[in-house]
């Protein structure tokens, strides 16, 4: 019920400022009891989507009420697809947050960490299988995100996780092997300025990478919309 509820308030079916259904709508939609209810209602409203007051109901709440970082309601709402004002979004966020954690992790991170950001911007070098591209795309922008020591930025690498999954599917060069030894070069610059403990480096080589998808991710956005 909480997942139904919720992806029936991104895609709209719940619109803001409504009430929801009553209980008894809800359990006969939903097959569950009251109890099950209250508690999917305190998911939702933890979650920023729902309201409630006693003898009003439980209503949808604005957009900008909702946690856009909560790693379960960016599930849903990347599952329902990735329209180019979410991906805009996803972009702006990442701009203002990355180079950041990339700077702080020239200057904090660990052996431990460096040596597998190593790794990984090897094997991206050698790597010409997207899929696995991207899997290794991801790990190694969380990893970064924890190498920065502060714990907003690594909480924020642990929610978004979904987001910059599906992200990487669109901004990610998936049918050109050029491409994508590009972005594992620029990916292999990021490494290379944080082993270096070059913040500004760090900083600006990750702005490029993140400018490079986001232009990547509008033009596999344009063929898809001309077809549609």
């Amino acid at each position: 019920m909480t997942e139904g509820i919720g992806l029936g308030i991104l895609k709209g079916e719940f619109k803001s400022g409504e009430l929801l259904p009553s209980p008894e709508e809800l359990a006969l939609r939903y097959k569950v009891s009251r109890t099950v209810q209250r508690e999917a209602f305190k998911t939702l409203a933890a979650k920023g989507l729902v309201a409630s007051k006693t003898k009003v109901g439980t209503w949808v709440t604005p957009p900008r009420s909702w946690n856009m970082f909560d790693a379960e309601l960016l599930e849903w709402r990347t599952r329902l697809g990735m329209d180019p004002e979410f991906i805009a979004s996803l972009f702006e966020v990442r701009r203002a947050l990355e180079p950041e954690a990339a700077a702080l992790a020239a200057k904090r991170r660990t052996q431990e960490q460096l040596q597998e950001l190593r790794e990984i911007a090897g094997a991206m070098i050698e790597c010409d299988d997207s899929g696995r591209f991207i899997e290794l795309d991801l790990a190694f922008h969380v990893l970064i995100s924890d190498a920065s020591a502060n714990p907003f930025l690594q909480s924020l690498g642990g929610l978004i996780e979904a987001a910059l999954a599906a992200a990487f599917a669109r901004s990610t060069p998936l049918h050109d092997p050029r491409q994508l030894h590009r972005s594992a070069l620029q990916h292999q610059a990021i490494c290379q300025a944080i082993e270096a403990g070059d913040q500004e480096a760090a900083r600006q080589a990750m702005i490029a990478v993140i400018d490079t998808g986001a232009v990547n991710a509008r033009r596999r956005l344009e063929p898809a919309q001309a077809a549609s």
